[in-house]
């Protein structure tokens, strides 16, 4: 199976290219539409992602698309709009959030799980403290094939440089680290963390920060291609 994946595309569009499965992983929209933040009428991001993004998904040449929400996306975290978004979605695309699809791949299938929370910061969507992300992340089945989380997980692709102090830290979870131990799903797919950008390997496991975006949110980097085999 041919997998393209992109997070953190915060409104950018990217071309992708042709692909069994597009899987985006979070950060689908931009913080304003119709002049308004999300966070106060995430009925009009909704309808920025009706209009511009299902357009743009449905032609992105995927033979399937898998997608779930992340920090910036109110309307996914809005239950009237959330839902609306889902039942809303194209033919061949599917919103997860903490569930399980499975893909046909000829004649197999391809498991998927997608999460789109993050360790809580500030006031954005789709955050939860430590001990309830363990919660969530508790409900993940073992023998998965692909598992998708907004956030990676603490020590890959979470690396972040205070430009002012030079500080590094790690901003990924613990718990989802414990997670992809317990479970060992073939690949991990994140973003959240833009330059955490790249592939990193845990017990085994690899582990893809797709971000397009760098820290400005300007368009940095291009869809990743994954053949899982």
């Amino acid at each position: 199976m041919r997998i393209v994946a992109v997070s953190d595309l915060h409104g950018n569009l990217p071309k992708t290219p042709a692909c069994d499965l597009l899987i985006v992983a979070g950060d689908v929209c931009p913080d304003r539409a119709a002049g308004r933040h999300a966070r106060d009428r995430p009925e009009l991001q909704a309808n920025w992602v009706r209009e511009v993004f299902f357009p743009w998904i449905a032609e992105a040449g995927a033979e399937r698309s898998v997608l779930t929400w992340g920090n910036h996306d109110w309307c996914g975290m809005s239950p009237r709009e959330g839902e609306r978004l889902k039942a809303d979605a194209p033919d061949g695309v599917t919103i997860l959030v903490d569930a399980e699809l499975s893909v046909q791949d000829g004649a197999s299938s391809v498991s998927v799980w997608a999460s789109p929370w993050s360790n809580q910061f500030m006031n954005w969507a789709f955050m939860k403290p430590p001990g309830e992300l363990a919660k969530v992340y508790a409900s993940i089945p073992t023998g998965l094939d692909v598992l998708i989380s907004h956030q990676p997980p603490y020590g890959f692709g979470d690396r972040f440089v205070d430009v002012i102090t030079g500080r590094i830290e790690h901003l990924g979870s613990a718990e989802l680290l414990a997670t992809i131990e317990r479970v060992r799903p073939r690949i991990v797919i994140c973003g959240h963390i833009h330059e955490g950008h790249g592939r990193y390997i845990h017990a085994g496991v690899p582990i893809y920060n797709v971000s397009i975006v760098d820290e400005q949110y300007r368009h940095a980097y291009e869809p990743t291609t994954i053949e899982l085999r």
